[in-house]
């Protein structure tokens, strides 16, 4: 057997593409332990694997923080010939415009950067108690952005109404850098942890430094209607809140598969998603503000790009000349600095309202074989995460040699608490149960293959199963069109617990990774060994080892 043919060399770090199925590929998924050895500085590993499916994708580095300093870059796979689109539900008058725009479709890559690198973060979280990480210091757009310090009354005006009356009521304001006072840690987690913020340098959570770096600016096309982007988060910590000013985006693919297009005017795009929109170009000449904002309640921060109408050749469909600095925007945001609405009319997006083209869910309900159930939070102190209550031990598993992919699956076993076993061609539920009070949302990434999010709800999941909960509960449930996806963020718990419910079909037998792609709850232990398909486990060739 010969490794299959998309190509991919990487030195010193370890990769996956970021929803890749790697189907009948599994030892190029890229996680050290798991389906490969770590690469050594000076060694190089090429991956290989089959093409097979289009649409938005980046590579990163999956050893420890390596994409938090920045080991990362899209990839964009076309759609076959005679592959279904779903263009004509836009506008039927002008299907070829949008092919066109979608076969130069750019990518728009969205960020969080921090001055300190992966290793001195964690060094800083070990020194203090406390997750550091959580404070950035600027936004980037293609790799591009400023650090932009808000103003105390921009700080005290914004912060988020569901965090401020516990902040007042125990005498704290977030910090000059718009970060949630170290302080509110123990608060929070309510718990004897002991912690040293002392042992910070000031700028990870106190000093904001402003500086001036370079903006992206993306220019319309002269003489198109219709431009394309790939939307892509690679942040290691925030959620953003996207849009451009005046523009509504039409969003036609949700992690590298087809959707009925929506029409939303800003885009929730949490760490790891994917979103392929169409922007109509009708605009007059100048400078319109590309908003990207964070929505955590952990810390105040934005940024602003340029989108561009530059006609020195003409445009058929506005204006010719600007002229205009590209430091002047004056266009109106959908969106305030925090990333909120600015008025009723504007339009977010809701991943509830997504229904595959064409369409991806059994019509006939599937058998259930396993349900797993994952209780997700901190373990005993802020920087320390699991999904079933036990840390995910990297160093443990990154160091496994041989990789759990190169050993039969009864062979070693990570433990219980940290592993799923699933046999092929079976179907299994996985319930995320948020029981504390005061949890982030946390974006899950699934290796392998995607999942359809078939259920939330508010309070404790009291039953033994999916099909048990959607007698007493139905409207929490889709089994029709649920959103199908490779990223389910699980609702984050203010007062009561949460949960969600997802699904999927076992199809790829290998050694996968399921995990928090928040980078330091994924560095904290957030994930979990996936063993699927253990009774037709696949023998990695000799020449796809490393």
């Amino acid at each position: 057997m010969v490794c299959p043919a998309l190509t991919l060399n990487l030195l010193h770090h370890k990769l996956i593409v970021k929803g890749i199925h790697q189907t009948n590929t599994p030892w190029a998924d890229g996680v050290p332990g798991l389906s490969q050895r770590p690469i050594q500085p000076g060694a190089s590993f090429k991956y290989k694997w089959y093409a097979d499916q289009y649409g938005s994708y980046f590579y990163h580095a999956h050893s420890r923080g390596q994409i938090d300093d920045g080991a990362y870059g899209p990839i964009y796979i076309k759609p076959k010939a005679g592959a279904e689109k779903p263009f004509h539900l836009i506008n039927p008058a002008e299907v070829d415009m949008l092919a066109e725009a979608e076969a130069n479709v750019a990518p728009l890559i969205l960020s969080d950067w921090r001055h300190r690198t992966s290793d001195e973060t964690w060094r800083d979280q070990l020194a203090s108690g406390l997750e550091s990480a959580i404070c950035m210091d600027s936004l980037l757009v293609n790799g591009k952005g400023s650090v932009d310090c808000w103003s105390r009354e921009e700080i005290d005006a914004f912060t988020n109404p569901g965090i401020a009356p516990l902040l007042k009521a125990n005498g704290l304001k977030f910090t000059n850098k718009g970060c949630l006072p170290p302080k509110m840690f123990q608060i929070l987690l309510g718990n004897s942890t002991t912690i040293n913020p002392g042992a910070l340098p000031p700028g990870v959570f106190e000093i904001c430094s402003p500086t001036q770096g370079p903006r992206e600016v993306i220019k319309a096309p002269h003489d198109k209607k219709w431009l394309a982007l790939d939307i892509m988060s690679t942040a290691g910590i925030d959620t953003f809140a996207f849009s451009i000013d005046e523009h509504p985006l039409w969003v036609y693919a949700v992690d590298s598969h087809y959707i009925e297009p929506l029409k939303v005017d800003v885009l929730t795009v949490a760490n790891g998603d994917r979103y392929s929109v169409f922007i109509e170009l009708n605009k007059a000449v100048g400078n319109y503000g590309i908003r990207v904002a964070s929505l955590s309640l952990i810390q105040l921060i934005d940024t602003t790009a340029i989108f561009s109408y530059d006609g020195d050749y003409g445009h058929s469909y506005g204006p010719y000349k600007n002229n205009t600095n590209v430091d002047v925007v004056t266009s109106k945001p959908y969106a305030n600095q925090a990333g909120q609405p600015t008025s009723e009319d504007v339009v977010v997006f809701n991943q509830a309202k997504i229904v595959s083209f064409p369409p991806q869910y059994p019509t006939i309900a599937p058998e259930i074989a396993q349900t797993f159930f994952m209780t997700m939070g901190n373990v005993g102190n802020s920087y320390t995460w699991a999904l079933n209550s036990t840390p995910f031990n990297h160093p443990a598993l990154d160091d496994s040699n041989p990789p759990l992919l190169y050993q039969t699956p009864n062979a070693h076993n990570p433990g219980g608490n940290i592993t799923i076993a699933t046999k092929n061609n079976t179907w299994v539920d996985l319930i995320f149960l948020v029981p504390g009070a005061n949890q982030p949302p946390h974006p899950i990434h699934k290796h392998s293959n995607r999942a359809f999010i078939i259920g939330s709800g508010i309070g404790r999941f009291n039953w033994t199963s999916v099909a048990e909960a959607a007698k007493v509960v139905p409207q929490n449930f889709n089994f029709v069109t649920p959103p199908y996806r490779d990223g389910f963020v699980t609702p984050p718990s203010a007062v009561e617990p949460m949960w969600l419910a997802v699904r999927y079909h076992v199809v790829n037998p290998g050694a996968f990774m399921l995990h928090c792609h928040i980078q330091s709850h994924l560095n904290g232990g957030m994930a979990m060994v996936l063993l699927d398909g253990v009774d037709e486990w696949p023998e990695v060739p000799e020449d796809c080892k490393n």
